[in-house]
């Protein structure tokens, strides 16, 4: 068979009309395929809420009995040390250095070209 022929024999397999029951049955496979894969998700949700639930509860039991206890006991009397004597200081002349600019030699910019596989694209980089 050439080409042709496998052409007129596809376009005369599609000019068969179809039955609405072939839509009907389509759209029916097409519903239940959707209302499977929504499920999952209701399901997990519901797991993951109930579990959430269950980890709270677990860490206000644990922590209310964390709370029970005792208090310590209250000190009477506490001494604060003195503070040390402020240190001596004795003051100097200070001189303040000054900047001066650097001064450079004016350059040229450095230009590099970079050549890619598509001769129509070339990059030119220019750098300071």
């Amino acid at each position: 068979m050439n080409p042709n022929d496998w052409q007129e024999l596809v376009r005369a397999a599609h000019d068969e009309p179809l039955d609405a029951a072939h839509y009907t049955a389509v759209r029916a496979r097409v519903m239940a395929e959707i209302e499977r894969t929504r499920s999952p998700w209701r399901r997990l949700a519901w797991i993951s809420g109930v579990g959430a639930i269950a980890a709270a509860l677990l860490f206000a039991i644990a922590f209310y009995r964390a709370g029970s206890i005792p208090p310590l006991p209250r000190l009477s009397a506490i001494v604060i040390p003195p503070a040390p004597a402020a240190p001596v200081m004795r003051s100097c002349a200070v001189q303040v250095a000054r900047a001066r600019p650097v001064v450079r030699p004016h350059r040229e910019p450095l230009t590099i070209k970079l050549q890619t596989s598509d001769p129509n694209i070339v990059i030119y980089w220019i750098a300071d």
